[in-house]
């Protein structure tokens, strides 16, 4: 692959928001406590419903996909936080001051 391709491939990589949220994020999305999330703990699969963001790396921050997280837990979520979900993972959040 010539550098210009690969190159070129890395820009649109940079791209594509992520699907995957701190875990502060995710328990102000789900309006549950640390304790809480960690009793539930076994519920989720890592690799599917978190990751670490530092792979097999003791202490590493969790990361959270909250649209997976929904599914299992069969959240009933109002259209307001759906849509506000949707826009954080394609990145369509903007702030102003």
């Amino acid at each position: 692959m010539s550098m210009s391709k690969q190159k070129k491939n890395r820009t649109w990589l940079k791209t594509i928001p992520s699907p995957w949220f701190s875990t502060s994020e995710i328990l102000e999305y789900l309006g549950i406590s640390d304790q809480e999330l960690v009793e539930q703990i076994e519920l989720f699969t890592e690799g599917i419903h978190y990751k670490y963001q530092t792979p097999n790396e003791p202490g590493s921050p969790i990361l959270w996909r909250a649209d997976l997280i929904d599914e299992l837990l069969c959240l009933p979520v109002p259209p307001l936080e759906k849509e506000a979900l949707r826009n954080a993972i394609n990145n369509h959040i903007t702030c102003h001051n």
